[in-house]
């Protein structure tokens, strides 16, 4: 999935660098915009990202 969302977004990266001004070139970038955060949340939702592991249990003492 994480791959997934790169590949859309470099494929609408190159869109927006192709297309003239106008409203299909910010449609572009807001779905590349899209899909970097989808690939960032999918990171973090597996606790690959750094400085977000899963969280440890801490047993009260």
């Amino acid at each position: 999935m994480f791959l997934a969302l790169l590949a859309a977004a470099v494929l609408l990266a190159i869109l927006v660098a192709r297309l003239p001004r106008g409203g299909g070139r910010a449609f572009a970038a807001g779905g590349a915009v899209l899909a970097l955060a989808g690939a960032a949340l999918v990171l973090l939702r597996r606790g690959q990202l750094p400085g977000h592991g899963p969280r440890r249990w801490h047993s009260p003492s």
